[in-house]
């Protein structure tokens, strides 16, 4: 059953203050909640009946990074965990304790640091259920609401939409374009390669910016993309 954060993603604004370029992320999604804490992605079931909420158990990856980041990120999450209320209203969120005292705040602004020129490191290719390393170079420039770039053998373009609904890229346009592979080569083929990128722009429900990465979502939380900064 869908509730009024059904399908919502939202920016970290206060009372925590984040890293320069860095955004701190939390989508939902058919019951459950996921997002960025400032160094890991976490996940875990939430409920909103009326004003009340409940967030947890939380899992998160275990990457290590440095003090001030993870600092931050026990922070995020430990008030996650002591959430009971929610108000929503005006583009915000906020997120309260069981006294109705703020513990965190959310808009569904831009993210931060996300124009620019990014270069594609890992692609998901559905067919082999895997994420894997690019031959070539894929990129993607962001400037407001469009996006273009090559897909390795052909230029692109489109819309971006950030807001209420999440994050979506496309519909897109591209050069028509074929473009073969040297003998040996092995992998999927530039031209699969091409369209699995493409999809995965189409695909993108969520963005994620940490420093210098990129990472863009598919709609059930698996990765579509990771791409650096250019």
């Amino acid at each position: 059953m869908s509730d009024a954060l059904d399908n919502t993603i939202w920016t970290l604004s206060a009372p925590l203050e984040a890293p320069e370029g860095v955004g701190i992320t939390i989508s939902f999604h058919d019951g459950m909640a996921s997002g960025y804490a400032g160094c890991n992605r976490f996940h875990g079931g939430y409920r909103l009946t009326g004003d009340d909420f409940t967030m947890g158990p939380l899992a998160s990856t275990r990457m290590f990074c440095d003090d001030d980041a993870m600092a931050l990120e026990q922070h995020v999450l430990d008030r996650l965990a002591r959430a009971a209320g929610a108000n929503i209203a005006d583009g915000s969120l906020t997120l309260l304790d069981s006294n109705g005292d703020v513990l965190l705040e959310f808009d569904t602004k831009g993210l931060p640091g996300i124009d620019g020129d990014w270069v594609v490191n890992g692609l998901h290719f559905p067919a082999r259920e895997a994420i894997m390393s690019v031959h070539g170079e894929l990129n993607l420039h962001i400037e407001g609401d469009e996006v273009s770039g090559s897909a390795g053998c052909n230029m692109f373009s489109g819309a971006l939409r950030l807001d209420d609904d999440g994050v979506a890229i496309g519909p897109l346009m591209s050069t028509r374009r074929f473009c073969g592979d040297d003998e040996g080569h092995e992998g999927p083929s530039t031209m699969e390669q091409e369209a699995a990128y493409l999809a995965a722009l189409e695909n993108t429900a969520e963005v994620l910016v940490e420093g210098d990465r990129l990472t863009l979502l598919r709609p059930d939380g698996g990765i579509s993309a990771t791409l650096h900064r250019a």
